[in-house]
């Protein structure tokens, strides 16, 4: 019998209703389902736990809001949840977007780094995602695995992105092979079956998907047309959940996996490029795979490396940290972009398409949602789509069951019921102290200066609250400068300051020479250096001058990274007069993300960490804000290279304009590329992050804050 059931909901028409939708999708939408005054309250038995249902509308942008076409989303709102903005992951394709919103998983972790992939291991061609043969390039576990893995319980799907494998051995009970030109009434004929099924057979989980606006948005045709057909879709679903009585008993969340963008170049690699013994995957972004050629990845990358003027040349070394794009071979050797509007695919430029990075705002796309979990009408901070896992499992009683890119708690605000959650309040351990505060000098200095910071070092209060909590770390105080060392004394360290505009001058950073010094109650041998060091500190006084806050960067480094950062940094020190700065080095030689296992003897990456306050000031060290919403945090990650990269073509730029304008927005180009969160920088330094005044949320809030623009 329920061999029967499970197949009725396949094949089943209920004419009587295709008749009814048939007329729904002609006629103007009524929204007859619209309004809160039963909000949460089920009547039907078995749903003690409400079913969730995830839709997907393809290439849905945020910009397509402001057309005010698709009601139905508005309406969905004012009775639960919407998005401020959406994030994609990098590459904005649809393959790698829609498993990251069902994993939790940045695509370089789950292994679809793209809508087609080169994988050696697997196949020698490049291989498109949605074949049949794509199995084993899909890693991770996705929501239905680990919904009936732990629960037991039928989990079904209708087109999403990669429940048609069984990578884990729990594939969806029902996963429909992709019909693009299934009717949409039969589509929402055979969810309603699903959710009407007996208790037992019912599923808990539903992912569908649906193809618009996308195929429009590429066309850059009957775009208005497509999103009305949506808000159709939308309207006829919830008048059916709405008349069987489905509409308060399930969690209803629709999302979208990129946004779309009109093209208006198109650039041939193979123009620079000579492809012999090499694989190249087409699109807005570009990727090259070194297969059987005798070159080296420089010498592939330098044919186009600053050669075309508007487009980045990344390698795994160089992308930068907030792309998550470096940890899989399958990413390429060759990672190529250029500015919105151009592809590397030969394609008529007057259509659209995607793949770009996030930071460009038509990417961004949305998220609605409804249902008995959900808090009425609020809405959701910025967020990144490898997010929606952790929103799936606490939606599903199985919060913390399976491991991701996301942050538990995140989604906290827009639920009825979140758990209580607390700061952790563990503390970093100070260093071994081997006497009393005092200045030792490490090159020559006047003695009444030094003996100044030595009166200094002892009379002020030595700083215990720090927001920095790592078990590989300890610290050492020297007033409102404070050194962190890691624990095994190699090369990874970082310096916590809290600088003001009337204690920092430009003066004193030209005047300060090669002083430095170190505490003697930490230490008592200055360390010894070889080569020219550079202070990583962003302060410029004495007291910032800690010998162990030095090393020698590549003049490149210095050059593209460093001295802009530094002027930047200054710059904020201006505007806001006070600053809470954490500056470090860190190790990982494997391109992962996180810190290394093993003893570093040389850095990878320097990161910094700026945190002020618009309005006033409760405490500088840790940083807390009067009011949350006045606290402004900026983070970057930045490799450390010696040899060529693609930020060498924007400061060749700069040079040849030889404007100061140029030269300014150019160097903000750069830093704003390596702009990351806080929670990059956590991963990459083994460190966490914790201001203790403010709640668990805010916390979240401030680590997972995506930047898009400089201050």
């Amino acid at each position: 019998m329920i061999f029967f059931l499970i197949l009725a909901s396949l094949v089943f028409i209920d004419y009587a209703r295709a008749a009814d939708l048939n007329n729904s999708f002609q006629n103007p939408p009524k929204y007859k389902w619209a309004g809160c005054e039963n909000l949460g309250k089920c009547k039907l038995d078995g749903f003690a736990k409400p079913t969730l249902l995830i839709l997907s509308f393809d290439g849905f942008a945020k910009e397509y809001l402001e057309r005010k076409i698709v009601k139905s989303l508005e309406l969905i709102a004012e009775c639960g949840v919407r998005a401020d903005t959406v994030y994609p992951s990098f590459p904005s394709k649809t393959f790698p977007n829609h498993y990251t919103m069902v994993t939790g998983l940045y695509p370089e972790s789950h292994g679809i780094t793209d809508n087609n992939v080169f994988d050696p291991k697997i196949s020698p061609d490049l291989l498109a995602m949605r074949k049949s043969e794509a199995e084993k390039y899909y890693e991770g576990e996705a929501i239905w695995s680990a919904y009936k893995r732990l629960t037991g319980r039928p989990a079904h799907c209708l087109f999403w992105v990669g429940c048609y494998f069984n990578n884990t051995g729990y594939k969806p009970d029902i996963s429909p092979d992709y019909n693009q030109e299934l009717p949409l009434q039969e589509r929402i004929n055979t969810l309603i079956s699903w959710l009407k099924l007996p208790a037992e057979d019912r599923p808990g989980l539903i992912t569908a998907y649906l193809h618009q606006p996308d195929a429009a948005g590429h066309k850059q045709k009957d775009i208005d047309e497509a999103l009305e057909d949506v808000n159709r879709y939308i309207d006829a679903l919830m008048e059916n959940l709405y008349d069987e009585g489905l509409l308060e008993c399930m969690n209803l969340v629709i999302v979208s996996d990129h946004g779309m963008q009109v093209l208006n170049k198109t650039i041939e690699v193979e123009d620079y490029v000579d492809m012999k013994g090499l694989v190249l995957s087409k699109g807005v972004v570009a990727r090259i795979h070194l297969n059987g050629t005798d070159k080296t990845i420089d010498e592939v990358t330098d044919e186009i490396r600053c050669k075309v003027d508007g487009i980045k040349v990344n390698t795994v070394k160089d992308i930068p940290v907030r792309k998550h794009y470096s940890k899989s071979t399958r990413v390429g050797d060759l990672i190529i972009e250029g500015k919105a509007g151009t592809t590397f695919y030969k394609s008529a430029t007057d259509g659209g398409d995607h793949g770009n990075d996030y930071y460009n705002e038509n990417m961004h796309t949305v998220m609605f949602a409804r249902g008995p979990s959900f808090r009425k009408n609020v809405k959701a901070p910025p967020f990144q789509n490898v997010q929606y896992m952790n929103l799936w499992l606490s939606l599903l009683g199985l919060e913390g069951a399976v491991k991701n890119n996301g942050t538990i708690g995140f989604f906290d605000s827009i639920l009825k019921n979140p758990p209580i959650r607390e700061n952790n309040w563990n503390s970093m351990e100070e260093c071994p102290t081997f006497g009393s505060a005092d200045v030792l000098p490490c090159n020559e200095r006047p003695s009444n200066v030094w003996k100044k910071l030595s009166t200094h070092l002892n009379s002020c209060p030595s700083i215990r609250n720090l927001p920095l909590y790592s078990t590989d770390h300890c610290f050492q105080s020297n007033c409102d400068t404070v050194l962190m060392v890691h624990k095994k004394e190699d090369s990874r360290r970082a310096v916590i300051e809290t600088l003001s505009r009337s204690s920092s001058s430009k003066k004193s950073r030209s005047s300060d020479g090669n002083f430095s010094y170190i505490n003697t109650k930490y230490s008592s041998e200055c360390p010894i250096f070889k080569g020219n060091q550079t202070f990583f500190t962003a302060g410029f006084e004495e007291i910032n001058k800690l010998a162990s806050a030095q090393y020698e960067f590549p003049e490149r480094f210095l050059k593209n990274i460093f001295l802009p950062l530094s002027i930047k940094t200054e710059e904020y020190l201006n505007r806001f007069g006070t600053l809470f700065v954490i500056s470090g080095l860190s190790a990982d030689s494997n391109l992962d993300g996180i810190s290394d296992i093993q003893v570093s003897e040389n850095p990878t990456h320097f990161y910094r960490i700026i945190i002020t306050c618009t309005g006033s000031w409760l405490s500088k060290n840790p940083p807390l804000c009067k009011k949350y919403d006045e606290m402004k945090v900026l983070a970057f990650v930045f490799p450390i290279l010696d040899g060529k990269s693609t930020m060498d073509c924007m400061v060749s730029k700069v040079v040849a304009l030889r404007k100061t304008k140029r030269k300014l927005q150019s160097s903000d180009e750069v830093l704003l590329d390596y702009t990351s969160t806080i929670e990059d920088v956590e991963r990459m330094a083994g460190i966490q992050f914790q201001i203790g005044a403010l709640s668990h949320q805010q916390n979240v809030w401030l680590r997972r804050n995506i930047t898009t623009s400089l201050w």
